[in-house]
């Protein structure tokens, strides 16, 4: 897991969900994470970090391990062939 990443999206989702600390391998449902908080928060990593997350990705961002992962593939697809498609 790139480190950097996490800690951007860990103070992210702290500040969003009003945290002291989440644990990387808890659901964030766990945590109060609804729909519309998820899209907004979706939508500020695609500005934060210049890439698309689909639908399905968000779909599959369970925990915020998960969501690291998705944002440094992302990136990675960024970085190696341009933006893939939302």
């Amino acid at each position: 897991m790139d480190r950097d990443i996490f800690d951007v999206v860990d103070k992210l989702f702290r500040q969003r969900l009003q945290l002291p600390e989440l644990d990387p391998d808890r659901r964030l449902v766990d945590y109060g994470l609804d729909s519309v908080r998820s899209v907004d928060l979706i939508v500020e990593m695609e500005d934060r970090f210049d890439v698309s997350i689909s639908d399905e990705q968000a779909g599959s961002m369970v925990t915020l391990r998960d969501v690291v992962a998705t944002v440094t593939a992302a990136l990675t697809v960024s970085v190696g062939q341009g933006h893939p498609e939302k």
